[in-house]
């Protein structure tokens, strides 16, 4: 399990400010939580961090990212989904699931 906060910077009264960077920073992680695509957080995900975002969790999913890497090239493929991927307050939280057989599994 890895847990990490998303961008900080989506309210402009928040305690890190506003920055424009925080909803395609927290949409990047979950175009990546629903796919394991590795652009969307060494790339995108990655670009709006040294924008602004202020996610404390990024090396957290970076990591997280590279170990899916290697258990995907040791044991096949795996499927992940993005279940939940909001910001009701100034941080943005997702939550997503990685592994065998999530495919036809409810969101719910």
């Amino acid at each position: 399990m890895i847990s990490s906060d998303l961008a900080h910077t989506h309210l402009k009264d928040g305690p890190y400010g506003f920055c424009d960077c925080a909803e395609a920073y927290d949409k990047a992680v979950g175009k990546w939580g629903d796919s394991m695509n590795s652009t969307y957080i060494r790339q995108q995900a990655a670009n709006q961090q040294t924008l602004g975002a202020k996610s404390c969790g990024f090396t957290g999913m970076i990591f997280l990212d590279g170990i899916l890497d290697v258990i995907r090239k040791e044991s096949g493929e795996w499927e992940s989904q993005c279940l939940a991927n909001f910001h009701p307050t100034y941080y943005g939280m997702m939550v997503a699931r990685f592994g065998h057989g999530l495919q036809g599994l409810s969101r719910e």
